[in-house]
Formats: C-alpha cells, structure tokens, sequence
C-alpha cells in the first residue's frame, strides 16, 4: 500500500467524457504537516506542493482533476477562466504550461493506481469551501455539476501549438491592453509591441507583457502604412527567430490601416476593403439602407441639403461622425435650429482633428438597442451573444430631467431579455450584413436596434427602475419587426465588455482576438463554447460617467462606494470586478462638448445569482452613492 493511502481518504469521480476529465477527491483529515511532508517526500509535482499548502490547513474538500486523454494544453490558465466566480470554491490552481503535452488515461487505469502516482498527472486542483452545514458529499456532488458545465469544451488539442509571435501596434491604456497581454501568454503567443519611444509599455517595469518593444512614430499620415510594415519586415531581418506571425491593434484609429498592413505582409487579415468599410457609419449604412441617411462635409453641403430636403424633414434625426467611437459627438436633435447647431459643434477643430469633418444625419429609430458580439469561422457563426444595450440620456425627450442629453452608455445587460425568437431575428439579419460587408473570419462588434419589438423600456418598479418588459398584445402584432444596423465594429468589445461576457459565458474575446489575428481556426472553435445550460449569473454593466467639467478630485471612487459604512458586504458580494477611470487632478471635459473621451468616472460589474431585478437594484444603489460621493460630477 502507498504510504499516503493510509494518511489521506480518497475516492475518484468520472465526470462526463466532454469534460475529459476525472476527478481526485481528497478529504480532510486529522493529519499533521509534518506527516504530510514526509510521505510526498521526493515528489516534485505541483499538485503535491498544492496539498501540502492547502489540506494541513483543514480549509475543506480538495479536488485533483486528472485528464481522460492525451493532447496539447489549448490555452495555459483554462481551469482558471472557465472557473470564474464559481462559487464555494476557495482557491484555485492550474499546473500546466502553455502549449504543454500532457498524458492522460482511462478512469480504468486511474482506479488501478496509487495515489501517489495519481498526483503526477493532475492538471489542476481545486479547494471547496468547508461549510458545516452541508455534507461533503453534498459539496462535493454541486462542485462536480459545475465543473460539467464549465470543463465541457475541448480543452486539449490532437496537434501540437507552436510558439506563435504577434506584432501589437498601437496598444493604447493599460486598462485596454493587459488583458489582451495575458491572454497571449497562456496561448503561447509572444507578443512584440510597437508604438512611440515613450509607450508605458517601453518601460522595463512592464516587461513581463511583452517579449520586446520596438519604437515606431505613430503619426497618422499617408505614408503611415508603409512605415509600420518597414518597421515589422526590418524586425524580422534583425533575426531569424523574430518572424511575425499576425499583426493586430487596439486602438480604434488603426484597424483598416493595419488591415492594409497585414495584406503587404501576406499575414492573415480580414479584406481592408471590409474594415474600412464599417469604420465608415455612412458606407456601412448603404449595407441595409432602409431609412433616410445623408452624409455632408461642409456648410454648403448643409444648407444644401436643408434647402433641397428641410421641408420633407422627419424629426427627430441622429447626427453623428462618419468616423467616430465611444459616441463622441452623437446627438438626437428635434428641428431644423438644433441640427445646425450640433452639426456645427463636430466641425470644432478639437473634434474634427480626431473624427474628421464627415457628419452623418440619419432617421431616429425607436427600439429595444442590443450590443451584439459574432465570431466568424469561414463565414459560419461560432459565438453570437447579445445584450440589452439600455437606453442613454439622449433618448428620452428633454423633459426626462437629464443634465446632459447624449449618448454615453449608461447601463448593459446579460443575458438579454428579449424573447428567443426575436434574438434569432437579430442573429440571423446582423449575420447577413456581417458576410455582405465581406467578412467570413472575424470577430465583430455590431450595435442595432429591434424596430417593432414585442418589448419596450419602460418602469417596473416602485423605485423607479427602468427594464424591458412586454408590451400589449395589441401592440405586438400591428407592425412587422426588423433590425436597425447601427454600426459594426472590425473588434473585439471594449476591454469592460469582454470582461462581463468572459465572467458571464466563460467566452473571452481577448483571447479570440488574438487567434482570429493568427488564422488559428481550431483554438477559436474550441474557445468558442461557453458554459454548459447558459449564464451562470445576471451582470449589469454599470457606467457612471461625469455629468459636468472640471477638475476630478474624489479619490479611488470604486473603493469608496464598495466600502461605505454599512455597504461593505451588500455592495462587494455582488460586484465581480470594478474600475475606477478617474485621478485626483485630472481634467474632464464637460459632456455637453459632445467629447466624451475620458469622461467615464468608473465601471462595476454587478451580478445576481438570483434575478436580473436585483442586479439592477444593487446597480442603481452603487450609481446613486458614486453621485453622493463626487457631489454630483
């Protein structure tokens, strides 16, 4: 008998065979460290330091996960994503590396083993909260569930990952960036930044992120093309080890550039005909031109337009930058004075030198708003998400009391609740418009609306809460409903939203992004599943933006709310992760400017394991403490 037989009780659980997985259960008992230490003494799997860390201390039920086949580690920190926020667990645990080969066996081979020789080929452990209310049985049968449904994807790969080197150019803010950097690591990607001399990331302290850094003047011009794929080709000659396999960016400025980019360096990209298409909101409208829409350039395209079309005019109109982000410079106006007033605030030099002097004005649609996110394999959907994009300021009329009325996100959330088949009807439109603007492998951002919804924002509640809720029957069948394109975006969500979809589906399009960017077709699919029977809880995805300019001056606000007096565990049992945006001494610029860059005080990802309704309650509390707190900024 092995010497730990008799110190440790064990027993294996066989999950089902999409887990690939076989389980160790360790459970206390009155054992000593010393006794611990000397029967693993000689052992140097990690899964050994891990009990040794862990059972001594009695924190409860340990749990080995074995693999039931052979393969190549997909991505490094799996067990850790995929195991996000599951709850009653207490410490976590990969023990692979990226790209790894491991070994795995049969649950008949396993039971013919000593433990021993069992802890050799655990990929990962887990620690179940020792509760004494429940048995460890029963514990131990909710941690096996969630691992059914959180570990029934393809972990492991039939052919071997290489080692793969991605040029990053243009990374933007930390906040943006590391959780792309991470990413690529546990995928066994190495990434090489370029961007000017001063980029934090140029700095030695950040040098974990990166496996190299390389300065690069970044001014948009016309020869910008050229200067960034001379940049990447005198890299590769440096060395024959420094070959680039793909090329991305995250700043919004950069896609088609660096689209035209990878298509001089033969390295995978979608069409730069295609990118630069939907970073066009008037080329992309002609994708499903089905209301009125006008693009002008100038005041004499204006007056132009007034006097040929002023007359026939539908108010209210949406005017917005042909070539904007983050919904600087949208505005609703409801006449003919406010138009010309708002189209003339987008000619500002300080806005026209970021977004160009191109206005849309376009039809005011009224709907439900969805944030939809697709992954294309050769043109086939392998992710469609979507989720309730609430309405903004500028969508009430101006008796709703509003400081400043525009379009600034206020408020996402997961899952939507719109009815299934009227999700099927967005999937299936926003899937054709995303295949006619030439995309077949991407991962793409896509805003719409559901004209003729079966549901409408409306008051639920004595507290005043916004939600969907279902309109009359004798509403509902009057009109035919169809999907108003807003805009599609060539990327990933921003860096909050794939936060709240990687905690919510377990599908994280960090990592996609990067795969998408090195054509690695199988990975995707494989990351692509999110977990078994759907969300595992209800998130809000709060934004708190300034409703004024000035000088910020209120401190870590995430911090304070979240630590309130008499808030402290109400408030931060659900909220997964927050931001806060702002620093004492910055200087933000009033919104009403229609620049809302930087304007964001901060951003908190709320949840309810019970209902989407208490989600928001706790979401409206923490948005009514960081008003109190800031004194109204």
């Amino acid at each position: 008998m092995d010497s730990n037989d008799a110190i440790w009780a064990w027993k294996l659980d066989t999950l089902p065979e999409e887990t690939t997985t076989i389980v160790l259960n360790i459970y206390p008992k009155n054992i000593s460290d010393t006794s611990t230490k000397s029967s693993t003494e000689g052992s140097a799997h990690a899964a050994t330091q891990f009990l040794l860390e862990h059972l001594p201390k009695g924190n409860g039920l340990v749990k080995l996960l074995l693999p039931l086949q052979s393969g190549y580690i997909v991505q490094s920190d799996f067990l850790e994503r995929r195991m996000v926020d599951c709850l009653d667990v207490t410490e976590l645990q990969g023990f692979v590396t990226p790209g790894q080969h491991i070994s795995g066996y049969t649950a008949e081979v396993y039971h013919g083993m000593s433990i021993s020789s069992l802890l050799s080929y655990s990929y990962g452990a887990i620690v179940v909260q020792n509760d004494s209310s429940l048995s460890v049985e029963t514990m131990s049968t909710a941690i096996n569930d969630q691992l059914v449904k959180r570990l029934s994807f393809p972990w492991l790969s039939s052919t071997p990952i290489p080692r793969k080197r991605l040029a990053l150019v243009g990374a933007c803010s930390l906040v943006k960036a590391q959780g792309y950097l991470l990413a690529a690591a546990s995928l066994n990607i190495a990434m090489v930044v370029f961007d000017e001399p001063s980029h934090w990331l140029s700095d030695n302290a950040y040098s974990h992120l990166r496996e190299d850094f390389v300065p690069l003047d970044m001014a948009i011009d016309i020869d910008m093309v050229h200067r960034i794929a001379a940049a990447l080709k005198r890299y590769q000659n440096c060395m024959e080890e420094n070959h680039i396999d793909g090329v991305i960016s995250l700043d919004e400025r950069f896609h088609t550039i660096i689209a035209h980019v990878a298509t001089q360096l033969d390295l995978k990209t979608s069409p730069p005909e295609s990118v630069g298409l939907v970073q066009n909101k008037f080329k992309t409208r002609q994708l499903d031109t089905n209301d009125f829409c006008r693009l002008i350039r100038s005041p004499e395209d204006l007056e132009k337009m007034l006097t040929k079309e002023g007359p026939q005019l539908t108010y209210p109109l949406i005017i917005k930058p042909a070539k904007g982000w983050c919904s600087e410079g949208v505005w609703k106006v409801a006449n003919e004075q406010e138009l010309c007033e708002k189209v003339h605030l987008l000619w500002r030099e300080s806005f026209s030198a970021w977004h160009g002097n191109e206005v849309v004005i376009e039809t005011y649609v009224e709907g439900p708003e969805i944030d939809a996110n697709i992954v294309l394999v050769d043109g086939e959907i392998v992710v469609f998400e979507a989720n309730d994009d609430f309405p903004c300021t500028g969508d009430y009329n101006d008796e709703s009391g509003a400081r400043v009325q525009n379009f600034v996100e206020t408020s996402n959330m997961l899952p939507s609740a719109l009815p299934p088949y009227e999700l099927q009807s967005v999937q299936q439109r926003l899937h054709e418009l995303a295949l006619a603007a030439g995309f077949r492998n991407a991962i793409l951002h896509i805003e719409a609306k559901l004209r003729n919804s079966s549901c409408h924002y409306a008051k639920t509640d004595l507290d005043g809460l916004v939600d969907l809720e279902l309109k009359t029957p004798a509403t509902t069948t009057t009109q035919p409903k169809d999907v108003f394109l807003i805009e599609i975006n060539p990327r990933a969500p921003g860096w909050q939203e794939v936060e709240a979809t990687a905690r919510t589906y377990g599908v994280c399009y960090y990592s996609i992004s990067l795969l998408n960017a090195l054509a690695d077709k199988e990975r995707i699919v494989s990351l692509s599943k999110p977990f078994l029977g759907g969300p595992q809880y209800h998130m809000q995805l709060l934004y708190v933006s300034a409703q004024k300019g000035g000088i910020y001056k209120f401190g870590d606000i995430c911090n304070s709310v979240l630590q309130a007096p008499g808030q402290e565990h109400q408030l931060s049992a659900h909220v997964v992760k927050s931001a806060s945006l702002l620093k004492d001494g910055e200087e933000v610029l009033d919104p009403s400017t229609g620049q809302v860059y930087g304007t964001f005080i901060a951003i908190f990802l709320v949840i309810s394991r019970t209902n989407r309704k208490e989600a928001m309650r706790i979401g409206h509390e923490i948005e009514r403490l960081v008003r109190e707190y800031t004194d109204g900024f």
